[in-house]
């Protein structure tokens, strides 16, 4: 059901892009191929990034808070952060391979969407994809630190999520943005995560260009790695476990 869930999104986005294309495709400033091919992967990815339930770090942390069974989490003898990232890297690793890959496929065959440019930018792309990935994590890890703080973050995590795919290039592509915004946009970890690996898919990005975008992920990577790791230590002290 989740693969057929993300072959109509992908389908929708590809009808979607299509006839915005035919209204005025000057605006796109890409092929109509290369914008299908963006849109669909970024709904393909978006079932593994968004994933329903407790295999998102946020949601897992603040069930676990709510139930008061995050002490279970912490008698383990290894460091939450890490613990963290095993257990949604392990999650994500396995639904790439049984819901991307055959959504992806299946998209190729049917629907129009293309293969990575080249084999250099195919490479590329499963690096910034893996970048892409600790961006979010730490992100998500940063949210899920505050309901150790307000016990609930549902509400939060609604608009974290909507901000987070408008600001990251997943339902609107950056370069559609004004100017101004695109800027500002580029000086925040947001595009990182969907904005950048699918630029380097679609061979967007070549040469100098590619090599900063990937650097750019690896810096805000380890910033906000480390960022998490602060924060986890600081919300630590203070944290009291309450009875479910």
């Amino acid at each position: 059901m989740k693969i057929l869930y993300g072959l109509l999104a992908m389908y929708g986005a590809r009808c979607l892009w299509t006839a915005l294309y035919r209204q005025n495709p000057a605006l796109l400033e890409r092929t109509l191929p290369e914008m299908i091919t963006y849109a669909m992967l970024a709904m393909a990815l978006d079932m593994v990034f968004y994933p329903s339930g407790d295999n998102s770090v946020q949601s897992y942390m603040n069930e676990q808070v709510r139930r008061g069974s995050i002490d279970t989490d912490l008698l383990r003898p290894m460091d939450f952060q890490l613990q963290m990232l095993s257990r949604n890297s392990s999650y994500i690793l396995c639904m790439l391979l049984v819901l991307v890959l055959p959504a992806c496929a299946a998209g190729m065959l049917l629907m129009g969407m293309r293969l990575p440019a080249s084999p250099l930018h195919a490479a590329a792309f499963a690096v910034s994809l893996a970048l892409a990935y600790l961006v979010l994590f730490s992100l998500n890890f940063l949210l899920g630190l505050l309901s150790m703080l307000v016990m609930n973050i549902k509400q939060i995590a609604w608009a974290y999520r909507g901000l987070v795919s408008l600001l990251s290039g997943a339902l609107i592509p950056l370069w559609l943005f004004p100017a101004g915004l695109r800027a500002a946009l580029g000086a925040l970890p947001f595009r990182c995560i969907y904005d950048v690996p699918l630029n380097v898919y679609t061979g967007a990005l070549n040469g100098g260009a590619l090599a900063g975008q990937l650097a750019l992920q690896l810096a805000w990577a380890a910033a906000l790695f480390a960022l998490g790791r602060a924060a986890w230590h600081a919300v630590h002290r203070r944290m009291t476990v309450q009875g479910g």
